[in-house]
């Protein structure tokens, strides 16, 4: 009788909960929902106008690091296209990262002058909460003659292997694609051993659209290069935002911050997209920018 009890008091409790809890999942914004998002972020952006964002009322946007109100930074402007488009979210952490080059070369109208064209790598990251924008970090470099990363025209097509759903067994936890992707900024401050990484033997890395590893003009691989005394960073204000599990995709932020002993290293915040597979880097995508930026505009410590 006693158990018979205490089965109809827990039916019940589940019950008087059922509405609440029915009303939690509604107000969270799932996968689709984060990409729905982004896509009206990037309208927003190619069309210059907010006023369809679900934007909290309390929203903070930074742009390279600085307090900026949402649409006004130098990105932002009639006229803008977005060639390159790659999009990360992560429903748990309520995350969605937006990767792209963003320019302001478009036909002009017949018999209208030319005028010189803008082109932004560019990367913007978005928190949500009950479906509200509440956090926007952009990060934008449009390269200087000369300066660091691949010709941003040239960029059109991510690489797909982002988007590839992995076999169950050769998947990774959510606390194990962190994990990885803080071994890796451990292996740049030269914490750790580089060869304590779990390097896949396809590793890549690609920073602004350039490869720098396994390249003529940046010999070893992802780990090896870690043999240069001079090849370190100290990351200081990680912030660890996506883990897809079924992909294998694991992105964080880190400040890597220029050491005393290599004053010549730039030091920049630094969005890092891994494809990890069977428990191995395989691929690494870094947007940044590229002349420097020494603070975030977010987290706690250095670098923030």
């Amino acid at each position: 009788m006693r158990k018979l009890l205490g089965l109809t008091v827990a039916i019940l409790l589940i019950a008087s909960l059922a509405p609440a809890l029915a009303q939690a999942q509604g107000a969270s914004c799932d996968r689709r929902c984060l990409l729905r998002t982004l896509t009206a972020y990037t309208e927003a952006l190619t069309d210059d106008d907010l006023s369809r964002l679900p934007l909290a009322a309390g929203v903070r946007a930074t742009a390279n690091g600085v307090v900026t109100p949402l649409g006004k930074s130098a990105p932002w402007g009639p006229g803008r296209r977005l060639p390159y488009r790659q999009a990360f979210v992560d429903p748990v952490t309520g995350s969605a990262v937006f990767y792209g080059i963003l320019t302001t070369a478009t036909r002009p109208a017949p018999g209208a002058a030319e005028a010189p064209a803008h082109w932004w790598f560019y990367v913007a990251r978005l928190k949500l909460r009950d479906r509200k924008i509440t956090e926007v970090e952009e990060i934008a470099y449009e390269k200087p003659a000369g300066g660091f990363g691949a010709d941003p025209a040239s960029l059109t097509l991510p690489d797909r292997i982002y988007d590839t759903v992995l076999p169950e067994d050769e998947r990774s936890s959510r606390a194990e694609l962190f994990r990885i992707a803080n071994a890796y900024f451990d292996a740049v401050s030269h914490k750790v051993d580089y060869h304590d990484v779990p390097w896949h033997p396809e590793c890549q890395r690609v920073e602004l659209g350039t490869f720098t590893v396994n390249a003529p003009g940046a010999a070893g691989s992802c780990g090896g290069e870690f043999q240069l005394p001079r090849m370190k960073w100290n990351v200081v204000n990680r912030r660890f935002y996506i883990a897809d599990v079924e992909r294998g995709v694991v992105l964080a932020v880190g400040n890597f911050t220029t050491p005393p002993e290599y004053p010549t290293n730039n030091g920049s915040v630094v969005m890092e997209v891994f494809k990890v597979q069977d428990g191995l880097i395989r691929h690494i995508s870094a947007f940044f920018k590229g002349d420097g930026q020494l603070h975030s505009g977010w987290g706690e410590g250095p670098g923030s």
